[in-house]
């Protein structure tokens, strides 16, 4: 058994408050490669299992039926519980390009290694998400990273992976208590949306204080038209709206503002004003008639 097995992970998600079932001979399955070498892993894969199975027969499957099996570390059901499958890397993630964490660059092709990977029980092709289900989800993917010290947002999903053959997870529209915006034909959750929600519900950023009567200006708008824009408005009961042109979401703190201005600051997408300035505080913000609200997407 060379490597890392992270034979402390059922105990990790149970103290994260979750429901564990541990599949019998997890702590020492793993790939033919075997543990995690050095500092891995260095993410969270999340995944769909595109089954119609029940929760025990998927298990069966992605612990010994597959071919290439442990398909996962994970696998989370319909009622949240959290099936642990493999204590050492797993053959989850396949081919895919280069993808950036905090603790560096997975090469193309090599994210088996690298990753612990999260399959949710679900067709993919509309079948509901249930609250239980994505609460377990954000919940062990977060108690992963915290856990293994890693970045809250340590984790990708696996159509940002190999965006040319998979979907996962998808679909948008199905997930209940979470609302990411689809990014393609197939529903496919958002990788911004998902991060800033494990940034929402990590509590790790601080709240910026509200501005004070002379906010500083509005920045230059940003210079890439390829990148994704999303745009902040304020409606006239002070309701913060951020939207695409596709979709808009009311936002619930100010701590999920500051997520934003994170991620826009970071550069994972232009975060702009109604006037095209970079959004940098509240106070950049406009207030806006309802009109230009509801031009900013569908609810």
């Amino acid at each position: 058994m060379s490597g890392r097995y992270l034979t402390d992970l059922a105990d990790v998600l149970r103290g994260a408050g979750l429901r564990v079932v541990e599949y019998d001979g997890w702590q020492t399955r793993a790939r033919g490669s075997g543990g995690f070498d050095g500092d891995r892993p260095w993410c969270v894969m999340w995944h769909h299992t595109a089954s119609e199975a029940d929760v025990e027969d998927d298990a069966t499957y992605c612990a010994e039926g597959d071919p290439d099996a442990p398909v996962c570390n994970l696998l989370i059901g319909g009622d949240g519980e959290v099936w642990v499958i493999a204590a050492g890397a797993s053959n989850t993630n396949g081919k895919g390009y280069s993808l950036s964490f905090s603790r560096g660059r997975v090469p193309d092709d090599q994210m088996n290694t690298h990753a612990i990977g999260i399959e949710i029980c679900n067709n993919g092709v509309g079948e509901t998400y249930p609250q239980a289900q994505i609460d377990a989800a954000f919940t062990a993917s977060l108690a992963i990273c915290s856990a293994y010290g890693l970045d809250p947002t340590d984790a990708a999903t696996h159509a940002a992976w190999a965006p040319d053959r998979k979907i996962d997870p998808a679909t948008a529209a199905a997930a209940t208590g979470f609302w990411p915006s689809s990014i393609n034909s197939s529903g496919t959750w958002s990788l911004d949306d998902l991060i800033l929600e494990l940034l929402a519900r990590s509590g790790s950023q601080p709240v910026p204080p509200l501005p004070g009567p002379d906010p500083a200006p509005p920045l230059p708008p940003p210079k890439d038209d390829d990148m994704q824009r999303i745009t902040a408005a304020l409606d006239s009961n002070g309701t913060i709206w951020v939207g695409d042109g596709i979709t808009r979401r009311a936002l619930s703190s100010m701590e999920t503002f500051s997520n934003y201005v994170i991620l826009g600051n970071a550069g994972c997408f232009a975060f702009v004003n109604t006037s095209g300035g970079q959004v940098r505080e509240l106070g950049h913000v406009q207030t806006v008639g309802d009109a230009t609200v509801e031009a900013l997407g569908a609810v």
